[in-house]
């Protein structure tokens, strides 16, 4: 206000004038009403502003309950050596946990100096740095700017705030605000002195941070750019890996060494002017040439991180998916995540020196005497009409059969026959303007192999192959675990010989009337040629692999749906409904089964009948190291008696040695002979599929069971009984179980199986599995007498009634068809009448199954029958040398003769009317015999 007398006068002149003090008073007022409007607005937006402001941080996350390091790290695994042997990763865990003692203290330093070189002194909030950076902006001038973030907001940025990836402008400033909060928050946490807790804020940023090529945390950084461990990074090469965080693209050191180089300049100088290095430092890591190392690395490590995972660690990440979900609850996906990106450090079963053996056998081209290739081929066209057809090579086998009339079963002789095929046939559907769009061959060798290596008294499997030849892909086809297929012959212990003995009655001397069988329509026959044994025991079916004789106990004693279950019990989780039917005797199943359950499967029997379930992993520790899954704590299932389990392995100990069955008419021999060797107990059992498609042989020692597989992958057959076809033939799979249980026993003691309390011997004979009566002693082939082995309780106690007194057999009256046994039967005494009508009208008389009276041996000895003047006369002419047995009944008595040589027994006796047995010489006179055996007639 002015004190003017101007001014004076005209206030006075105001306070009288009416109009002047309405005025006055009017803009008083609404002077006033502006001012508290003002006032107003001004305490009403500051109050929405810190409302706001509340609000945002109100909404931060609690401090009390974030986790502020990486959640997602690289899951490793390692052998029973403690080895590493892969790391298993998905997209952003590609990361390994390091600790604050383990970084280099150059590493630290050239972070720090770069980052936030305040780090040691700020709260977690750098006010130095945030007005640099608004300096920096204000000014336009970026490269003084600088970054105004701390590495504790960094820290929040990436672990609590997602990266701050797809964000608005306001959605930003919350979160810087955010950022800044929680940032105070950290580093004020009670508990921790300031150090502690900055070297803790560090490792978790170390550890977070993107290094480039899919490479997170300063750990795996230093294996991927230097292939060291990170203890062991120099200056310089600290230095570079520092460079990298502002642009982990742009600054890569293999893709862009130009850049990071001067990056990693202005890292050192930092460094330089921070007093973290000396000058004579600097200069010696300025001078590395470390960029060449590096690409040096690259290729290496490239080579490395191609190789895709083994068949191992293929089913180990299967086995570990599902132990995740049946022992902890977890879902699939969840199972997954923790699995490739939960940094957990997983213990397997593999031995590295037992792996390295299966391998090296397996891949052996020496192992297999044919090389053939199956072809997985791609072909996609776009024809000149617009029209995209994809071809494959199912394709081109249906041209190469149907069109050029080949015999081609999908098995080329090499790749380049394969590629010429394909050529020729890319001639044949390309025309004029067509364009190619892809095109892609794969080959496999065959035929194919698989094979498990387990300890049956753990259920450890020590080492796996899936197959042969080069495997290109992780997570591939692997045809040790799943891949299913007919197990043939392998399964007759499984569902019919084992449940017989375990829970049904039977003994291994339990016989059954093995000749041609049906049951419906369905005719079943044994795997050789050339006719039937008669009464086998489930020994003999055991030894001799008699399809008949596991039949005939399952259908007999067992039931196929007590079979079906004790295969289940067994942990065959693959049968079907389908498959509660007779042919799972024989292993004709709907799906079939995986080698590794097969092989499961009788690790019980050689664990005294304890199955313990295939392990792949011992243990599964977390990054804090609790123990989340211990499988050495799980204890195997009694799923058979200990006492079958060993008559089981002592029968396929003895099919693995030497031994020719009780037979005159035919030779059948042991059939898993082939993969013996000396010096260790060994029990097994073979297997062949129809048309010889799968081959098996699952055997085991004291100490490991190891089961292969062999055969073609589209199920060609590996010895083609109609066509002539070889692809391998069936005996190879033995050759290589033999030389890798050698290998994986050298050096080993051989303890035996141990035989456990409750098993007895006794004498039986072999034909009926009873007491041996005195006619057991006398059958025509040898003594039918062998030494068994019972379960306590089990011993018959009935003496044998097949055999006659002189050794003749009794058969079945209701079978008609030619067996071994039948050809020594025992006819019953008839009148002259009765013989005059019935078989007196030729001398030569054809059997109802047509087999004649006069019947050529394998080594070409005959047998006739005639019936002489003065009674009933036999003899059988026997073995290479002409040794016979005669029966002759004379007017004086019976008199037999019995003549047993060094190269063929044979053996002859003849019940008098007095009914004694007295030896007798073969006369002239005696010189034929019915094809019945001997017979008894009235004179």
């Amino acid at each position: 206000m002015k004190y003017t007398r101007y001014n004076i006068e005209n206030t006075l002149y105001e306070l009288d004038s009416p109009k002047a003090r309405i005025w006055h008073r009017v803009t008083g007022f609404f002077g006033s009403a502006s001012l508290v409007f003002s006032v107003g607005a001004v305490l009403l937006v500051l109050s929405f502003g810190l409302g706001m402001f509340r609000g945002i941080l109100d909404s931060a996350p609690d401090i009390d309950k974030i986790n502020v390091g990486p959640t997602a790290y690289a899951t490793k695994t390692y052998d029973r050596e403690g080895n590493p042997v892969a790391t298993l990763v998905m997209e952003g865990s590609n990361r390994e946990r390091v600790s604050f003692e383990e970084i280099p203290t150059d590493l630290v330093n050239a972070v720090v100096s770069v980052e936030d070189e305040r780090f040691w002194k700020h709260n977690g909030i750098d006010l130095w740095a945030i007005l640099r950076a608004v300096k920096g902006v204000a000014s336009d001038d970026s490269s003084r700017a600088g970054g105004g973030s701390t590495i504790t907001q960094q820290l929040l940025k990436n672990n609590v705030f997602g990266g701050g990836l797809h964000e608005g402008t306001f959605e930003r400033y919350v979160r810087k605000f955010q950022e800044q909060y929680l940032a105070f928050e950290l580093e004020a946490q009670p508990g921790m002195d300031k150090r502690s807790l900055k070297e803790s804020i560090l490792t978790e940023y170390l550890n977070t941070i993107n290094l480039g090529s899919n490479t997170l945390g300063v750990k795996v950084a230093a294996r991927h750019y230097f292939n060291k461990e990170i203890s062991e990074l120099t200056l310089s090469e600290c230095a570079v890996i520092a460079a990298i965080t502002k642009n982990p693209t742009r600054l890569n050191p293999i893709t862009h060494p130009e850049n990071n180089a001067k990056r990693r300049a202005i890292v050192l100088s930092y460094m330089l002017k921070q007093n973290y290095i000396t000058k004579e430092q600097y200069d010696q890591a300025m001078a590395d040439n470390v960029y060449e190392r590096i690409q040096n690395v690259n290729v290496q490590m490239t080579q490395d991180e191609s190789k895709p995972y083994s068949y191992f660690t293929d089913e180990l990440t299967e086995q570990v998916m599902e132990a995740l979900q049946e022992r902890l609850g977890y879902s699939r996906e969840e199972a997954a995540r923790l699995l490739y990106s939960g940094g957990l450090s997983i213990y397997t079963t593999q031995d590295p020196k037992l792996q390295a053996i299966v391998d090296q056998e397996i891949n052996d081209p020496n192992n297999y005497d044919v090389q053939k290739y199956s072809l997985s081929w791609r072909f996609s066209v776009q024809h000149a009409n617009g029209t995209v057809v994809n071809y494959s090579e199912k394709d081109l086998q249906r041209w190469m059969t149907e069109v050029r009339k080949q015999d081609f079963n999908g098995l080329f002789q090499s790749t380049e026959s394969a590629q010429k095929n394909i050529d020729l046939y890319k001639k044949a559907v390309l025309t004029e303007g067509d364009k190619i769009l892809s095109e892609t061959a794969d080959y496999s060798l065959q035929p194919q192999a698989s094979f498990i290596l387990m300890d049956p008294h753990s259920g450890e499997v020590l080492a796996l192959s899936g197959g042969r030849g080069e495997k290109k892909q992780s997570l591939t086809l692997n045809r040790a675990s799943n891949v299913l297929r007919q197990p043939g012959s392998t399964f007759k212990i499984l569902s019919s010989f084992a449940p017989a003995i375990d829970k049904y009655g039977a003994t291994l001397a339990s016989s059954y009337y093995d000749s041609e069988y049906s049951i419906g329509t369905k005719v079943f026959k044994n795997w050789y040629s050339g006719g039937y044994l008669g009464y086998q025991s489930i020994r003999d079916g055991i030894m001799y692999s008699l399809n008949i004789v596991a039949l005939r106990c399952l259908m007999e004693t067992v039931q196929p749906k007590n079979g079906f279950e004790y295969a289940q019990s067994l942990g065959i989780s693959t049968l079907t409904e389908e498959d509660n039917a007779p042919a799972i005797a024989l292993g004709g199943l709907t799906r079939g089964v995986s080698n590794l359950e097969l092989t499961q499967a009788f690790g019980a029997i050689a664990n005294g009948g304890k199955l313990n379930r295939a392990k792949f992993f011992t243990k599964i520790v977390d990054q804090s190291g609790k123990v989340l899954i211990d499988t050495t704590k799980d204890e195997a299932k009694q799923v058979m008696k200990e006492t079958t389990a060993y008559l089981l392995t002592d029968a396929m100990a003895s099919s693995m040695e030497f031994h020719r069955a009780f037979a005159d008419t035919m030779t059948i021999n042991t059939t898993s002979t082939r993969a013996h060797f000396d010096g260790m107990s060994l029990a097994g059992k073979s297997g062949t599929t129809t048309n010889n498609r799968d081959i098996w042989f699952v055997g085991y020692s004291p100490y490991y069971i190891g089961g292969i597989w062999g055969g073609c992958d589209e199920n060609q057959s590996l010895k083609d009984t109609r066509t002539g076809e070889y692809n391998g033939g069936t005996g190879f799979h033995k050759d290589i179980w033999r030389n890798i249980m050698q290998k994986v026993h050298k050096g080993l003691s051989d303890p035996g199986f141990v035989r456990p309390a409750g098993i007895v011997e006794a004498k039986v004979c072999r034909k009926s599995g009873k007491l041996p009566s005195a006619g057991c002693y006398e059958d025509y082939r040898g003594s039918a007498v062998i030494t068994e082995l019972f379960a306590e309780g089990t011993v018959p106690t009935e003496k044998c009634s097949l055999h006659t007194s002189w050794g003749a057999i009794r058969v079945p009256e209701n079978e008609s068809g030619h067996t071994d046994d039948r050809y020594f039967r025992y006819v019953p005494e008839t009148t002259e009448e009765e013989d005059e009508e019935g078989d007196g009208d030729s001398d030569s008389k054809k059997s109802s199954d047509g087999d004649s009276d006069s019947k050529k041996s394998s080594d070409g000895d005959s047998d006739s029958k005639k019936k002489s003047s003065d009674g009933d006369s036999g003899s059988k002419k026997k073995s290479a040398d002409g040794d016979s047995d005669t029966k002759k009944k004379s007017s004086d008595g019976d008199s037999g003769s019995k003549k047993k040589s060094s190269d063929g027994d044979s053996g002859s006796k003849k019940k008098s009317s007095g009914g004694s047995d007295t030896k007798k010489k073969k006369s002239s006179e005696d010189a034929e015999i019915s094809d019945k055996g001997p017979t008894k007639k009235k004179g």
